[in-house]
């Protein structure tokens, strides 16, 4: 070729390479380049939760999967993996006070026991994975239940406690509502001088799980000496009798069966006479056992009604103290709501009980918020009470938590002789 077509040449290929060089990203504009580099999907990380959930009082429960725990969770809580929820009135009174049909999902089950499968960076001090806890997640006006496979419980606000050996999950799940209540409701009396070895205490429900922790308490922790006065059916008296056969002969029993309009009368009669009257079991022969303890120190009121509030002045010393954790209604779990009003009779004796009706009336409310266990340490002492066996959970009933209807029924059924525990799947 000659030197003018080889020049020609280099020309054409050096225009071609120009015209299809591909440009380095920092000649394209920012722009352009976001428009053209796709971008992966952000991958987020999650626990799936199974969640038995309702939405009003009118609707059945049903479970959801809405409900996830992004991981990494935040430094200052914990994930625990449920493996029994326990139910209470309180979830009843919860679900009552749904009357409308909620736009979100609220939970059931203030009781939980299980394992932490997940522990924020602020917690790994205290708590590692694999600890076997269990605890109170109390947040009713927010709608978070324990009845779902895993919960995310902040230890500052949820009372939370390593489960002890001794215990299993089931009874665990049971263990800090109703042995709290009770413990509160004692630990208050005493703080003001009304519960010493010389109180005389009666009980009415003595088969409820607040009733079934004060008798141990009462005996156990602060060794009262005088018989415990009981009133509830024959059955549940043979129950008690089973559960604690060492207190057989510091335990009197009144059928509330048998005097279901006027169960003063046989408090009365015994007050009177120095006397109670008993049946066998067998024969049906009439008892007598001697009472001399005279009128009542302390009443423990767990059903409710007028029967013996208005009788407090043949039944209850002066200066004695009424603890009712129901009210002057009798309890009604079908209607009964959360943190309803007290009548004006009721509120007029918390103001003027003292002055009026010489005796301490109060209606006791129980919120097992951690902040609150601060002010006398109830949930640490309760944890101990429990790992000396000094108190016990009594389990009545355990249902899978497929059969929630079944369970929420016996509650509402107020024929429950202890606690009542939902077994959860690992999901």
């Amino acid at each position: 070729m000659t030197d003018k077509v080889l020049a020609k040449r280099d020309e054409f290929l050096r225009s071609q390479t120009i015209e299809h060089e591909v440009p380095t990203p920092k000649e394209i504009p920012q722009e352009e380049l976001m428009k053209r580099v796709p971008r992966p999907l952000r991958h987020v990380k999650y626990i799936p939760v199974k969640n038995l959930v309702f939405f009003s009082k009118h609707i059945p429960p049903q479970f959801s999967y809405e409900t996830k725990i992004k991981t990494p969770i935040p430094s200052d809580k914990l994930v625990v993996q449920v493996r029994n929820a326990g139910l209470n009135p309180v979830d009843l009174k919860i679900m009552n006070s749904y009357t409308r049909n909620m736009n979100r999902e609220v939970g059931l089950g203030r009781e939980f026991s299980g394992v932490i499968i997940e522990v924020g960076a602020g917690q790994r001090g205290q708590w590692k994975e694999g600890d076997e806890v269990y605890g109170l997640f109390y947040h009713p006006n927010l709608g978070f239940g324990t009845a779902q496979s895993s919960i995310l419980v902040t230890p500052s606000k949820d009372v939370i406690l390593k489960k002890p050996s001794n215990i299993g999950f089931q009874a665990a799940a049971g263990t800090l509502y109703c042995l709290g209540a009770a413990f509160n409701i004692l630990d208050a009396l005493e703080a003001k001088g009304q519960l010493t070895e010389k109180s005389n205490v009666l009980i009415n429900g003595g088969t409820t799980s607040v009733a079934i922790f004060a008798i141990q308490l009462l005996k156990y922790h602060y060794r009262i000496p005088n018989k415990l006065v009981l009133l509830c059916s024959e059955y549940g008296a043979t129950l008690l009798k089973s559960y604690f056969p060492d207190l057989c002969d510091e335990l009197i029993f009144v059928n509330y069966v048998m005097h279901s309009r006027q169960i003063h009368k046989p408090l009365q009669d015994m007050i009177s006479n120095r006397e109670t009257i008993s049946y066998d079991a067998t024969s049906g022969q009439p008892i007598s056992i001697p009472y001399d303890q005279g009128k009542f120190s302390i009443i423990l009121d767990f059903v409710g009604g007028y029967q013996l509030i208005s009788h407090t002045d043949s039944l209850l010393s002066k200066n004695g103290a009424y603890v009712t954790t129901v009210g002057d209604y009798k309890a009604n779990y079908s209607s009964d709501v959360y943190n309803a009003w007290d009548n004006p009779s009721a509120g007029a004796r918390k103001i003027f009980g003292k002055m009026l009706w010489t005796f301490d009336y109060t209606h006791f409310h129980f919120d097992p918020n951690a902040k609150y266990a601060t002010k006398n340490d109830w949930a640490e002492k309760c944890a101990e009470l429990v790992e000396s066996e000094v108190v016990k959970c009594i389990v009545d009933k355990v249902y899978d938590w497929k059969n929630f209807d079944k369970a929420l029924e016996y509650v509402k059924s107020g024929h429950c002789h202890g606690k009542v525990i939902l077994e959860v799947e690992k999901f």
